[in-house]
């Protein structure tokens, strides 16, 4: 199963502007959040509503630039799911390029448990 996002690189979304580094490229928090994003959503297809998921592991690799102003596609691939464990391989492309890849794992908690009371 998978989950596709078209995505824009715009300014906010570049290693100068986050101060992540100094090129005003696509940066790798952001690739990072779009991958997150995007699996997120498919593994929620999976649970009730008073389930989420939270991030627990990513290898990812940013290995081309991309461009304010530039479309991209992020594509979450459901690997395997075990017990509350979701594990995913993600890919973010132009069309010219491959500009990530991940293996990400999320798990699933109960809502409730990651609410923050004042």
């Amino acid at each position: 199963m998978e989950r596709i996002k078209e995505k824009i690189v715009t300014q906010r979304d570049l290693a100068s502007a986050l101060k992540s580094g100094n090129a005003d490229v696509l940066s790798t928090p952001i690739v990072l959040a779009w991958m997150e994003e995007t699996a997120s959503e498919l593994a929620q297809t999976f649970l009730s509503d008073d389930e989420i998921t939270v991030g627990a592991h990513v290898t990812l690799d940013h290995l081309a630039p991309a461009w304010p102003g530039e479309k991209v596609t992020v594509v979450a691939n459901l690997v395997e799911r075990k017990d509350r464990k979701f594990s995913f391989y993600i890919e973010v492309r132009s069309a010219q390029k491959l500009i990530a890849k991940a293996n990400h794992v999320r798990v699933a908690v109960k809502r409730n448990d990651f609410k923050h009371e004042n």
